[in-house]
């Protein structure tokens, strides 16, 4: 019988999963989750993002539009949670390098 992959033995923890870091993948950013449920056993994320419109008279309008959708496993989004988490405790903390922290996990 094989072993299951670090992220899902229980007895793994604190290992990290081997992680093939590739170029070519793309950032996603977002302003906000305004939907989110769940569709046979998968966690559904609807992200939007900010984005302006201007017109001739020199007004401007704003609107939220559709950026991405995660669809993830339940374990998938205890990670992504997790994550998330951490990122937010790291802002809490002084800041001495202003270009940023990181940490891979």
């Amino acid at each position: 019988m094989s072993k299951p992959p670090p992220d899902m033995d229980p007895s793994a923890k604190g290992q990290v999963p081997s992680f093939e870091n590739r170029n070519d993948v793309p950032i996603i950013y977002f302003d906000i989750a305004p939907a989110y449920g769940v569709m046979s056993g998968m966690v559904q994320v609807e992200l939007g993002a900010r984005i302006l419109v201007p017109h001739q008279d020199d007004s401007v309008d704003v609107r939220f539009i559709s950026c991405g959708r995660l669809r993830c496993s339940a374990a998938a989004a205890v990670h992504l949670r997790n994550a998330i988490d951490a990122s937010l405790k790291m802002l809490e903390q002084p800041q001495p390098n202003p270009v940023g922290a990181s940490k891979l996990n």
